[in-house]
């Protein structure tokens, strides 16, 4: 070799300058290499990505990485990009990636997964050769159990080649269960709320899948799900209300003899059922204030979380406070019974112990008979349904009946009669003239309307008042009048002219005859005291006129004449 010596400075900078000019063009020509080493199957959905960088050129790295996926053609603008940063260093890289979706729907023989390494620098980017891996395909050999309700664990026994929860899914009817544990021999799984079962033949049963990569693989079509309940509300109601009780897993059809619910010891039937929850009303005869609500479906019972508490009922008012046996009064309160408008029946009235019925209800109001049988005087009031029994404030006072005068004092058979004094009203009655009967009846609580009786006893007579269950007698006595006839005015006329018989005992209401001679005739109005009829037109002269009542025959001492 030989060497140069440089004597002249000049010479010396000279031969540096192109020197260094040279050494630049031969590192423009030092580009990026990259090498892929090689993929290694970590499960079926994840694996590990190995590279290799030779040398990261002369030009500043922007990106490298890996570019994957499930055909081998991979490159700029196709495959998925991994990317890594630009701190790239020559020597190997790793990187795993996970949640690889290999295929989509179900299962696929085609497990091939891609990846080539990559570099990138401002002139351009380099990749290594393609490298391929197949990745495993999950086995499942069984579920056990293949029954459960919402939160019962369940274990998927086979092949899965990863402890990775992440990336693993099991779906109960298209709801994704909760993956508890995961490894390469099963998969334990939460049963999820949820599972809608909506025909009434399906017997609960649904289908079980497992999604790994993107691909789908049937466990059972045969699992039963048990259906659960969880709460109800609400938690404290008054009689009747409706209760939701909810829970999990509920079907849309359900056998309503494998389901009972119950309040205490008392079964309720179910007012109605659906994949949102179980309805029933609260009884009337529940058996405390305070009872567990349970739930019984395919011989298995659920006690509920907090008892139902009964709201009590409370008597606020009574209006009025006295009255007759047999009289009715309104008995005002709270929180009665929801459906007591239908259910009235299941309220327990009692007045003076002696319990009595109900005959009208509104939301807050009923109208209650006070018994026939109770005595006079003052008595207390109670109003149970179910176990709550609460006394009203105010006392029902019992009066008794009777007959304080009538009007007139006097009359005949048919004679219209008042009574006056203390009466249910709107009641018929029986009313005695002496010893014979006849019907009355009371207009209102202090009046009854009535009328002297066919074949009562002419003269003085006692007058009463009779139901089933009281019998009054009036103080005065009544005086029954025979009818009597003294006169008549004028004493002729033509046909057709108003003859005027007076007398007394008559009775608009008894059957009245006027005879002219032997000629019936028209009557225009009947008093007590005067009967005014017509002059018939097929008499002619001097005759008698006789009137008929209530079986006495009565006969003028006088002529009347008929004129022309």
């Amino acid at each position: 070799m030989k060497l140069y010596i440089f004597r002249s400075p000049f010479l010396l900078i000279i031969f540096s300058f192109l020197l260094l000019q040279g050494c630049e063009k031969e590192d423009e020509q030092i580009h990026p290499e990259i090498k892929t080493m090689q993929i290694t199957a970590l499960s079926p959905s994840s694996a590990t990505l190995e590279g290799n960088i030779i040398h990261t050129g002369k030009f500043p790295v922007l990106d490298f990485g890996f570019v994957y996926g499930l055909t081998p053609e991979l490159g700029e603008t196709m495959g998925t990009r991994l990317s890594l940063g630009k701190d790239a260093k020559p020597g190997t890289y790793k990187q795993d990636v996970k949640n690889l979706k290999i295929a989509s729907g179900y299962y696929t023989s085609n497990h091939n997964f891609y990846a080539r390494a990559y570099l990138t620098n401002e002139k351009g980017t380099v990749f290594g050769q393609v490298a391929s891996v197949t990745l495993p395909s999950p086995n499942i050999q069984s579920i056990v159990p293949n029954t459960g309700k919402a939160g019962d664990k369940i274990t998927i026994s086979g092949s899965f080649f990863t402890s990775d929860a992440t990336e693993v899914e099991v779906l109960f009817a298209n709801v994704a269960g909760k993956v508890i544990e995961v490894s390469p021999s099963k998969v334990v799984v939460e049963v999820p709320s949820g599972i809608t079962s909506s025909s009434y033949y399906d017997y609960r049963q649904v289908g079980v899948v497992l999604k790994m990569a993107g691909q789908t693989y049937n466990v059972t079509s045969t699992f039963k799900v048990n259906p659960s309940v969880t709460d109800f509300s609400p938690k404290s109601a008054t009689l009747g209300t409706v209760i939701t009780i909810k829970g999990n897993n509920l079907p849309g059809y359900y056998y309503y003899s494998n389901l009972r619910v119950s309040f205490g010891e008392v079964d309720v039937p179910i007012t109605s059922y659906s994949s949102t929850g179980i309805q029933v009303q609260v009884p009337h005869h529940i058996g405390a204030k305070k009872v567990p609500l349970s739930v019984i479906i395919d011989g298995v019972k659920t006690t509920l979380p907090g008892d139902f508490t009964v709201i009590p009922h409370t008597v606020t008012s009574i209006a009025p406070t006295s009255g007759l046996s047999g009289s009715y009064f309104s008995l005002t309160g709270d929180n009665f019974p929801s459906d007591f408008y239908y259910n009235y029946n299941q309220a327990v009235v009692t007045v003076g112990d002696i319990p009595t019925t109900i005959s009208y209800v509104s939301s807050g109001e009923m109208l209650v008979l006070v018994p026939f049988n109770l005595k006079e005087g003052n008595h207390k009031i109670k109003v149970a349904f179910g176990p709550t029994v609460i006394e009203a404030t105010q006392q029902f006072s019992v009066v008794a009946s009777s007959i304080t005068s009538f009007s007139p004092t006097s009359g005949g058979i048919g004679r219209e009669v008042i009574l006056k004094g203390n009466f249910l009203p709107d009641t018929y009655y029986i009313v005695n003239f002496g010893s014979v009967r006849i019907g009355g009846y009371s207009t209102s609580s202090s009046t009854i309307q009535t009328s002297v009786p066919q074949g009562a006893t002419l003269g003085a007579v006692k007058i009463s008042v009779e139901n089933d269950y009281t019998k009054i007698e009036a103080k005065d006595e009544f005086t029954v009048l025979a009818p009597t006839f003294t006169a008549f005015s004028p004493s002729s006329g033509v046909a057709g002219s108003v003859v005027t018989i007076t007398g007394s005992g008559f009775s608009a209401n008894a059957y009245t005859v006027v005879r002219f001679g032997t000629v019936s005739t028209n009557i225009l109005s009947i008093t007590d005291t005067t009967i005014k009829a017509v002059v018939p037109s097929n008499v002619t002269g001097a005759m008698k006129i006789t009137v008929l009542q209530n079986g006495q025959t009565m006969i003028s001492k006088d002529n009347f004449t008929v004129t022309n």
